[in-house]
């Protein structure tokens, strides 16, 4: 856990423990814990990937851009944000409250709230003829937030601050970007706006968000001028393109990572540099160059595609 600066209301510390004595002794506890953490995972990057993948790769290209646009965007303001705060986790600050999920860095604001603020709105709102998922927009992100201070990695007012700031991604991507006829601006101004956090930021979150901020442009462009693939009508071909991307994904970090990790020694600027290179370089290959593989299913299957 990084040092950093404690302060919460005396009301958080509070509601922690109380949430955290729900069920305790009782045969409840267990399951408790358990949809915590489950709802705490729907937060995730492996999460939002999928769903980013699912759109992208799958059904349409266009919207599971605006997919792809918020999340990166909630992901390097939290990064940045985190870093001005500095604030300590609730487990790391207060004996009373238990960690009941790994978590490392700072807790304010909670990325995981932005995250889902950002990511499920932005779905239900390119796909509003399907209800459930009106539903999920406002439901995962309240049962996200929730479990964050359930399982000791947020105080509540993170909670708040990281619903808020993933409905502000939501409103700038489906209310701003996706009016613009130039679109490559609005990310060329974020990607300055967000290589600001390298004359302050020491943290991971940052420089992870921001390398795949810029991996997340550059793929786009690529594929935009030299692949051009068809999205499909078919579920199990949206299916097997996710599938193989989250392998194809697993397999990038695991080749890439001992690589570029080991350039330079860790905590230093250069590693931190170097984690940036390493997500730019994944989610490039993955947004821009993994596409041209589905030029091969017209020789394995005979999908039904459409532009």
């Amino acid at each position: 856990m990084k040092e950093g600066v404690v302060w919460f209301l005396p009301f958080e510390e509070t509601f922690i423990v109380w949430l955290q004595q729900l069920g305790a002794g009782t045969l409840l506890l267990p399951v408790l814990v358990a949809l915590n953490n489950f709802f705490s995972f729907l937060g995730e990057e492996i999460v939002c990937i999928g769903v980013l993948g699912f759109v992208y790769w799958g059904f349409d290209k266009k919207r599971g851009e605006r997919i792809g646009a918020a999340v990166v965007l909630a992901n390097v303001s939290i990064g940045m944000l985190k870093n001005i705060f500095s604030r300590v986790r609730p487990w790391a600050a207060s004996g009373r409250i238990e960690l009941l999920r790994d978590v490392d860095g700072f807790s304010f604001p909670s990325g995981h709230s932005a995250n889902c603020s950002a990511l499920y709105p932005v779905t239900a709102y390119e796909f509003q003829k399907q209800r459930w998922l009106r539903w999920a927009a406002v439901l995962v992100p309240l049962l996200c937030g929730l479990s964050r201070c359930y399982v000791g990695a947020h105080w509540p007012s993170d909670v708040l601050v990281g619903l808020a700031v993933g409905l502000a991604v939501f409103a700038s991507v489906e209310f701003g970007m996706a009016r613009l006829k130039n679109r490559y601006g609005f990310y060329l101004a974020l990607i300055v706006i967000g290589a600001a956090g390298m004359l302050y930021c020491r943290t991971n979150d940052y420089y992870n968000a921001f390398g795949m901020l810029v991996g997340f442009v550059l793929g786009l462009r690529f594929e935009e001028k030299h692949i051009r693939f068809e999205n499909t009508a078919s579920l199990a071909l949206a299916l097997l393109r996710t599938g193989v991307g989250g392998l194809l994904y697993a397999a990038l970090n695991g080749l890439i990572k001992p690589v570029l990790g080991g350039i330079f020694p860790a905590g230093t600027q250069g590693f931190l540099l170097m984690r940036s290179v390493r997500y730019g370089l994944i989610v490039f290959l993955l947004v821009g160059v993994y596409p041209y593989a589905f030029r091969l299913e017209r020789k394995l299957f005979k999908p039904a595609n459409r532009s």
